[in-house]
């Protein structure tokens, strides 16, 4: 693949590489690289790109088509995708740890049975998106005899996701929701809880009256700003705070469990495999390998 080739030739050779398909025309490239970042012009081509941040507290700026630019710092497990077709220009300032996948969009074409288009998404936090690219990363490490098939599964999901996000919910928050002053008053309360692991999360109740709602309506209002109900939302930010401990090297599970507030870690086991569909064990290996 020429995308890929262009990779290497910018920035080394990826710590692992593994096609899907026949190898002299693979349907997708799972590639990882580190690297300490520059300036990079992505060429349009017949490629969808997904790339899965390995690495936090990166900065990154970017700028697609006609789209204004923009910036974020890079969140472990924070999904981007640039479309086929489209010429992206990404400055990455610090070392770099990312999986990228190169999708032909004739393989997705296939997996949807229609024809595939999807839209530019930057530092993603959407939990579809990110499991299904932790359950690619940990098939395309891990050489056990069903990860081929949990390969392509996350690959099929992925382009389901991308197709049509409205039938998922939303990718970034749509319009509507909390006001903005509401929503920050509701994410500081979640997520001084989340800092101190004596205090319980806050109660609907609570959260409501930050954000000066009755319960009912904040519901709704969180449900449409977040795309989850406030107890998945607090759920998920404490996996997303768990997969970036456990690429920290000598953190057990247990540890990382203890650390993120869960009562023990069994419940952080199987919340993480419900939730991402493989084990933070099987992520950690993964990530440490």
């Amino acid at each position: 693949m020429k995308p890929l080739a262009e990779a290497i030739a910018a920035v080394g050779k990826p710590m692992f590489l593994h096609s899907v398909g026949e190898e002299s025309s693979p349907k997708a490239m799972v590639a990882r690289f580190s690297h300490n970042g520059g300036d990079f012009d992505i060429a349009a081509s017949y490629i969808v790109r997904v790339t899965i941040n390995l690495q936090d507290g990166v900065p990154v700026r970017h700028e697609t088509g006609n789209d204004p630019p923009g910036s974020y710092i890079a969140a472990v497990c924070g999904v981007s995708v640039t479309p086929a077709h489209q010429r992206t220009q990404i400055v990455v300032r610090g070392k770099a740890d990312v999986l990228q996948l190169y999708l032909r969009e004739s393989f997705l074409e296939a997996a949807v049975e229609g024809q595939f288009s999807c839209q530019t998404v930057f530092n993603s936090h959407d939990s579809e998106l990110r499991a299904a690219a932790v359950q690619i990363f940990v098939a395309a490490t891990r050489g056990e005899p069903d990860d081929s098939l949990l390969l392509e599964s996350g690959i099929h999901r992925i382009a389901a996701r991308l197709l049509d996000p409205t039938s998922h919910g939303p990718i970034q928050p749509t319009r509507g929701g909390l006001a903005r002053a509401a929503h920050r008053r509701v994410n500081d309360m979640i997520t001084a809880a989340l800092d101190d692991k004596s205090v319980a999360s806050p109660t609907l109740d609570q959260l409501a009256d930050a954000a000066c709602l009755s319960v009912n309506h904040f519901i709704r209002a969180f449900h449409q700003q977040t795309g989850v109900t406030p107890h998945r939302h607090v759920v998920l930010r404490r996996l997303e705070r768990g997969i970036a401990l456990l690429k920290k090297p000598g953190k057990s599970v247990a540890e990382v469990a203890d650390g993120v507030g869960f009562a023990t870690s069994a419940h952080f086991v199987a919340t993480f495999r419900r939730s991402i569909g493989v084990t933070p064990g099987a992520f950690q290996t993964a990530l440490l390998s």
